[in-house]
């Protein structure tokens, strides 16, 4: 409901994927120095801070004045020419 966190939400939508895919997907080689690498460990830490910035924030707050007229007021881009 309304009284969902915006964190939760986000996780919910980009799932428990890395910010890089160490790994290489289904497609791609693995990174070469991923046996031995500092930064994934940086970067899965860096995720979490950025959504639990998230977790405090409620979709009621996203939807209550004033945002929520002005989000009515959006519409979709024009189209490209």
């Amino acid at each position: 409901g309304r009284s969902a966190s915006v964190g939760a939400v986000v996780r919910a939508f980009e799932g428990e994927g890395e910010v890089v895919d160490c790994e290489g997907g289904a497609s791609a080689t693995p990174c070469p120095v991923l046996p031995a690498c500092r930064l994934r460990g940086a970067l899965r830490q860096a995720q979490e801070a950025f959504y639990a910035s998230l977790d405090p924030l409620t979709v009621s707050d996203m939807v209550t004045t004033p945002t929520g007229p002005l989000l009515l007021t959006l519409g979709p881009p024009p189209p490209r020419i």
